[in-house]
């Protein structure tokens, strides 16, 4: 839009050439496609696992560690002034005890610099503190600072400077501490002895400070290396399952993942894609044989059904035979009607468009009405009912269920291969569940075959080259008895038998 205003202006203003508009235009689009194509690309711009949470780790390890460090200096900075405050007052004690001359006078020679010169050396003081002897008022007698520099001779000290042993004061603008000892002779106190000492100077400790800085930089690169190696052995089972999903993706499914990770959660996910693989390739398959079948169920009716009316129309059948061939063709149309109802019915139930309507009804009601309707249109096998005496009450839809069972029947019947066996239903209850389940004397559903038998489409091995169909019936079933509230399942398959069970929920 904004383009579309200044061209206008441009244009209106009589400034320019119409190749210089046309540049200008040209220019404005190029910069809005340049616009455009950057905002998608920043959209879809993603960092790695390796780079994004490697960056986040190293983040929040060096403000942890900012952190320590703070601590650790405040830490350090207090215990190093605690340390040299008790040894200065050891020094001014020392200094108190020596400078006292045997007849009870105070020696004020250089004895007392010198000894806090040795002591300041000894202790590793990053400077000799200010020391002062005073006489027992309070007055200077010495001191190791020059006259002049802040110190005066006999000038009287506060006395709440050495009455208490330990006292800070303000000196050009910064903290010093003042200790103060007794000199004593006989247990009379004849002077002080003070030694002042800024705080800054108190608590100067480079060499502690050095090895926490040194302590903290090796603990922060130790910790990067191990982020970094630790993300990217994390990512590297992830990042092969991203390659073989690319492979997958691309229609082929034969992949194997060579990383075998320790973690729970990403062992579970290699493990689930690579099962997940297999079905895909396992469906490939089914809908390869799925493709050819259902083009050849489809194609023999309808192939089948053009070759006998074309007989007909050449009239080289006699009457009686073109009736024949009349209702051969019907058949072939309802088989072709049987397969497209399917086909609509399954569609109709995957839309979620297909009407349930349950009421609560007879179990025992609806099997006998069943089996009723089996003998008539079905002479082999025999259906055989072991009911409960007691009513079973259900919330179904009655057609639902009878479609659902009618399925399970005829393809026990395709099962039978003797006509001397029998299919047995039986009902009971569990909980608030009723149990139909569908017994058969078949040769049994092959073990590769049973996990595949409600997958839709899927038609086992033994039964696809001898009948017809779209392998949608107990896809169907599974679908009508979801939407009742209940479960189809396969509970057992021999060369004994097959028995389905269908669990419907009763009425309350």
């Amino acid at each position: 839009m904004r383009e579309v205003i200044v061209l206008s202006i441009y244009q209106s203003s009589g400034f320019g050439r119409r190749s210089e508009q046309t540049a200008l235009l040209t220019g404005l689009s190029r910069r809005s496609e340049d616009w455009g194509i950057n905002s998608v690309l920043n959209k879809k711009e993603r960092k790695s696992i390796l780079g994004y949470w490697s960056l986040r780790y190293l983040f929040t390890l060096i403000v942890g560690l900012v952190i320590i460090g703070a601590i650790s200096t405040l830490w350090i900075r207090h215990t190093t002034i605690e340390n040299r405050l008790n040894v200065t007052h050891l020094v001014a004690q020392e200094i108190a005890d020596r400078i006292v001359s045997s007849n009870g006078r105070i020696l004020e020679g250089p004895l007392f610099e010198n000894i806090l010169k040795d002591r300041s050396q000894a202790l590793n003081f990053p400077e000799a503190p200010t020391a002062v002897v005073l006489d027992g008022d309070g007055r200077v007698l010495t001191s190791n600072r020059r006259p002049g520099k802040g110190v005066r001779l006999g000038e009287q000290v506060p006395s709440s400077l050495y009455e208490e042993r330990e006292s800070t004061i303000k000196l050009d603008q910064k903290t010093a501490y003042i200790i103060s000892e007794p000199i004593q002779n006989n247990e009379e106190t004849i002077g002080y002895v003070l030694l002042a000492q800024y705080k800054s100077i108190l608590a100067k400790s480079n060499q502690e400070y050095g090895l926490l800085f040194i302590l903290l930089f090796t603990l922060g690169l130790l910790g990067w290396l191990v982020i970094y190696y630790l993300t990217k052995q994390l990512t590297k089972p992830i990042q092969e399952t991203i390659d073989a999903a690319k492979v997958v993706s691309e229609g082929n499914y034969e992949v194997t993942i060579t990383q075998q990770p320790k973690e729970k959660e990403l062992a579970e996910l290699t493990e689930t894609f690579q099962d997940m693989a297999g079905k895909l390739q396992k469906l490939e398959l089914v809908r390869s044989e799925l493709l050819a079948g259902v083009t050849h169920d489809l194609k023999t009716p309808v192939t089948s059904i053009s070759g006998l009316l074309q007989a007909i129309r050449d009239e080289v059948v006699s009457e009686e035979e073109a009736r024949e061939f009349l209702d051969l063709s019907l058949k072939e149309t309802d088989r072709l009607k049987v397969m497209i109802q399917d086909l609509l019915t399954f569609n109709t139930f995957v839309a979620g468009s297909l009407p349930v309507y349950p009421k609560r009804q007879s179990m025992n009601d609806l099997l006998n009405e069943l089996k009723r309707q089996w003998q008539t249109t079905e002479e082999i096998p025999f259906l055989h009912l072991d009911l409960p005496e007691d009513p079973v009450m259900v919330f179904v839809d009655e057609n639902r269920v009878k479609q659902i069972l009618m399925n399970l029947l005829l393809n026990a019947k395709q099962a039978m291969t003797v006509s001397s066996g029998q299919i047995k239903i039986l009902l009971e209850t569990e909980a608030n569940t009723a149990l139909i389940h569908v017994q058969d004397e078949g040769g049994g559903i092959p073990e590769q075959d049973q996990p595949y038998i409600f997958e839709r489409f899927y038609r086992g091995s033994n039964k696809k080259l001898v009948v017809r169909g779209l392998g949608l019936g107990l896809s169907i079933s599974s679908l009508l008895a979801k939407a009742q509230n209940g479960e189809l399942h396969l509970m057992e398959s021999s060369i004994n038998g097959t028995t389905f069970t269908l669990r419907l929920p009763l009425a309350e």
